[in-house]
């Protein structure tokens, strides 16, 4: 059966979701939504041929790693100035999205970094003016982390800015983890007898123009033709994959022994694209590290990318992991929460010795709602029942449910229920609680403090429902 599920899936080059697969091989017509997905996953389970991308579309692997033209590439500079207490604050980001070599969209924004820090700056008249009527950075950073999305972060130095960046997002329990690509670290492979002290170098090194003033606009463009001729020197020394620019920017190190683990690179190429959560167990199967994802095969297959900065403590993982489980979720909230249940159940060692950000939790008026996300089942969202002093309760439902029943007793259970929380209860509570202010205003949510009783709320839950648009932007809600 799975050869046939490959013949098929090699003739459909774009790739087959799960019900069109049960009716076209498996000759099943009829079967639900979620039942053509479970009758796949267990059709295919362990064959290392097969993926499924973030539309939950089926394709086979015909090599390991993505193409390079296929990439979605971020080309990202940052504009940082010092203080008077010597610490230096973003006060620009400009970014371009390019889909193969394409721009797609575009990202720029000033920082206000508040009125009395930018009197102190010493900057230039029109500039600080400019500065002025910029956006707070924490709200610049969560707009760019959106406009990131799946793509190799690319920039002169850009571990350094993805640090700087971290360092504000890790306050709503995020961070970015897109697989980064260092210029300066590209250049010194391809080019051994360059060596960079700065983004002008490289451009009077390929005959570009030297940026004599460092706006991020034009450092942004810089990058991009910097990274078009970095681009024409891999294709000339063979390199094809994305994963293979990875591995290879960094000085040559101690490549990662596969020989020793239950997987190899196929396993961690056929990894799907979407949240969820990861063990790692040793071998005696003991559970010794626990990890979330906003996509999976990203953060997995960083591990074990041949960095020269890889930290000691992964290193130290990689040298007791054996086998890796994973789990998709249908959003980030779910993976978050479920990556908490996990580590209390399991008490992975590693994870205390990996945690070295202290996260402080931030919470609004919100108190009584329902989040609306996306499932991991197919036609389905999943909604977060959030009521003050009472457990979070979850449930699936389909998109052209036509029953309520399962919702209305939830409903009816939070107006009549008062409950003492367990230690677990709460954690899972102060993680949901946290997550919505830090995303309240791109998620979709019903808030019960305005909604006057079951019937309306019910109805606004058909709204979004039978609106295609759900899991993509805000609307309906009650302010």
């Amino acid at each position: 059966m799975r050869d046939k599920i490959y013949a098929y899936l090699k003739s459909q080059k774009a790739g087959a979701a799960s019900k069109e697969i049960v009716e076209q091989v498996l000759k099943i017509k009829g079967a639900s939504l979620p039942i053509s997905e479970k009758l796949i996953q267990t059709a295919i389970s362990g064959d290392r041929r097969f993926s499924v991308d973030e539309h939950r579309c089926w394709k086979i692997i015909e090599k390991g790693g993505t193409p390079i033209s296929e990439g979605v590439f971020v080309l990202l500079s940052l504009l940082t100035i010092n203080t008077p207490e010597k610490s230096r604050i973003i006060v620009e980001i400009s970014a371009h999205k390019l889909r193969g070599d394409k721009i797609v969209d575009r990202f720029h924004t000033l920082v206000n970094p508040g009125v009395s820090t930018v009197q102190t700056m010493l900057l230039p008249a029109d500039f600080a003016q400019e500065v002025k009527g910029g956006i707070p950075l924490e709200k610049v950073v969560r707009l760019f982390y959106d406009f990131v999305g799946d793509g190799i972060l690319i920039g002169y130095d850009i571990h350094s800015s993805i640090n700087r960046l971290n360092a504000v997002l890790i306050k709503s329990n995020e961070m970015i983890e897109n697989p980064p690509l260092c210029l300066k670290f590209l250049v010194k492979k391809l080019i051994p007898d360059l060596q960079p002290k700065s983004i002008n170098d490289i451009a009077a090194f390929f005959k570009l123009p030297v940026i004599d003033i460092r706006r991020t606009e034009r450092e942004v463009y810089a990058i991009a033709e910097i990274f078009s001729r970095c681009r024409e020197l891999l294709q000339e020394q063979g390199f094809s994959t994305i994963e293979e620019v990875l591995a290879f920017q960094y000085p040559d190190i101690d490549a990662v022994a596969f020989s020793k683990y239950a997987f190899d690179k196929g396993f961690l190429w056929a990894i799907p694209q979407r949240p969820g959560v990861y063990k790692m167990k040793n071998k005696n199967g003991d559970v010794i590290y626990v990890g979330k994802a906003k996509n999976l095969k990203m953060r997995l297959n960083s591990y074990f990318w041949n960095t020269a900065d890889r930290l000691q403590k992964i290193t130290d993982l990689l040298n007791h992991v054996y086998t890796i489980e994973y789990e998709e979720t249908g959003s980030e909230l779910a993976a978050m929460v479920l990556e908490y249940r996990l580590i209390q159940q399991y008490r992975p060692g590693l994870n205390q010795q990996l945690e070295v950000h202290e996260r402080t939790a931030r919470y609004g008026n919100l108190k009584n709602f329902i989040v609306i996300l996306p499932s991991s089942i197919e036609e389905s969202l999943e909604l977060f029942f959030v009521k003050d002093g009472l457990p979070l309760q979850r449930y699936e439902i389909l998109r052209d449910a036509v029953n309520f029943s399962g919702v209305e007793r939830i409903l009816d259970t939070n107006i009549q229920n008062h409950s003492v929380l367990t230690e677990i209860e709460m954690g899972e509570m102060e993680i949901v609680l946290s997550w919505i202010e830090a995303n309240k205003d791109r998620v979709n949510y019903i808030n019960m403090d305005t909604v006057s009783g079951k019937e309306p709320c019910l109805k606004l839950l058909k709204d979004y429902l039978h609106d295609e648009e759900t899991p993509q932007k805000k609307h309906f809600r009650p302010s």
